[in-house]
Formats: C-alpha cells, sequence, structure tokens
C-alpha cells in the first residue's frame, strides 16, 4: 500500500526541547492541547468579562482555521462553561425559542443555503436583545465573508474574532511525544517522523492515530514496529 510522503526537515527539530504544550480536560475528550495556534482563541473563549452584556453590546465572537485545526473541540469547552445550545444551520430553528441569556454555537458559520442572510441578522437581533451569545465557529476569516447585506457584512466583520493555525511539525512532533508517553506508548525518533511525514497535520488525527496504534499494540500484543504503524494508517486511512 502506498502512502503520500510529506517533506520535513529534520534539522529543525531540537531534541532538548521544552514541550511547548499544556493539556485542559473537556467534555469527551481526554486531552486538549493549548499551544501557540490556539492560545488566542481559547483566551477568548474563557474571558468571562467579554461575554456579558455589560461589558460588551454585541458578546459574540468568530473563531476560524482549517478543517482539522481543533475549533468544534475548543468550542465543547465553551459549550460546557456556558450550557450552550449547538447549532450547525439556522433553517431547521425556530428563532421563537430563544430565550434570556440563552448562549449558541454556530458551526460551519459562512454564506451559505442553510445561513441566509436574512436569518442571520434575524438571529442576531434576536439574541442580542435577550441578552445572550453566540460563538461562530467558520473555515473563513469574517473579512472573507459576504452576504450580500452591508448591514449583516459590517456587523460580522466588526466583531472579535481568533485565528485557529494548523499546528507546524514541532509542535505535532512534541505532541506526539507527550501525548504517547502519556499511554505508556513509547516511540522512537524514527516511528515518530515516519508518522509525520504520512499523517496529516491535525491533532484530531494525531489522536486517533496514537489511540488506534495503542489498542492494535495491546490487542495484538506486538511492539510499536513500522508493520504496526501502516496497519494503523490503513484502518484509519489516515494518510
Amino acid at each position: 500500500m502506498s502512502f503520500k510522503i510529506r517533506k520535513i526537515n529534520k534539522n529543525s527539530f531540537n531534541k532538548q526541547l521544552i514541550l511547548p504544550l499544556t493539556f485542559k480536560s473537556i467534555k469527551n475528550r481526554e486531552n486538549f492541547i493549548i499551544s501557540s495556534s490556539n492560545q488566542s482563541a481559547i483566551q477568548l473563549i474563557e474571558n468571562s468579562n467579554y461575554w456579558q452584556k455589560e461589558t460588551n453590546s454585541i458578546p459574540a465572537a468568530i473563531i476560524y482555521g482549517p478543517k482539522g485545526c481543533g475549533k468544534t473541540h475548543l468550542s465543547n469547552i465553551f459549550k460546557d462553561n456556558n450550557n450552550s445550545i449547538y447549532l450547525d444551520d439556522l433553517l431547521s430553528f425556530n428563532l421563537d425559542l430563544i430565550n434570556k441569556e440563552n448562549s449558541f454555537i454556530i458551526d460551519n458559520f459562512y454564506p451559505s443555503r442553510v445561513y441566509p442572510a436574512e436569518l442571520v441578522m434575524h438571529f442576531l437581533n434576536r439574541v442580542i436583545n435577550s441578552d445572550g451569545s453566540v460563538l461562530f465557529l467558520s473555515t473563513l476569516s469574517p473579512h472573507m465573508m459576504d452576504w450580500g447585506l452591508e448591514d449583516l457584512n459590517s456587523r460580522i466583520r466588526s466583531l472579535i474574532s481568533s485565528e485557529i493555525k494548523i499546528p507546524d511539525d514541532v509542535l505535532l512532533y512534541s505532541f506526539i511525544v507527550k501525548y504517547s508517553n502519556d499511554k505508556k506508548l513509547f516511540l522512537s525518533d524514527k516511528h515518530i517522523f515516519y508518522i509525520l511525514q504520512r499523517v496529516e497535520r491535525s491533532f484530531e488525527n494525531i489522536i486517533k492515530m496514537i489511540d488506534k496504534l495503542d489498542y492494535y499494540c495491546l490487542e495484538k500484543k506486538e511492539k510499536v514496529n513500522y508493520k504496526t504503524i501502516r496497519a494503523v494508517f490503513e484502518s484509519l486511512s489516515l494518510r
């Protein structure tokens, strides 16, 4: 079976690197990695002062970044803290159900059939007038969205936004070391580089890969080797 190999500059890795990681427990996820790529986003959602109507006339914000960068996992923290209602479209949601101080998470947010501009405007007005709050998740920055309504464009672009970037290879290397060690699954540098060159650069896929590798080795009673790693790649299609 062939794998797409990504070139990695191994000279950029410092073997004495202090892992630039902290972990946060969130619902349905044992660990969530906090790094420079998402630190501003997590500070935004955990800043309780920002989400108070007294300090912000429009308590809403946008977190954006490419698929797999951790937006949904990060929003789980916001959901837990605010008892938020999760929506991935507005067409099937009755705006009359918006109650005082409701909190919402709106996923896959960009101009589309399920987010028509006029409905988005009505939704925002209802939430704001009800002293509620909204966290928008998107693959697009606010300034890349064109809603076809100048008032809505202006409002969306005026919201505080935070970008989550795809982690670089050095950070992913550190994460693999930390996450696999926590599971008592000890990988050599060669194994780690082998994984890095073949897996999509996202924490989500790294976690799936290590979890599956750990389970596979325990089930088969085998040590980690290239054969077991290839078998896990094939079973997960993470290539």
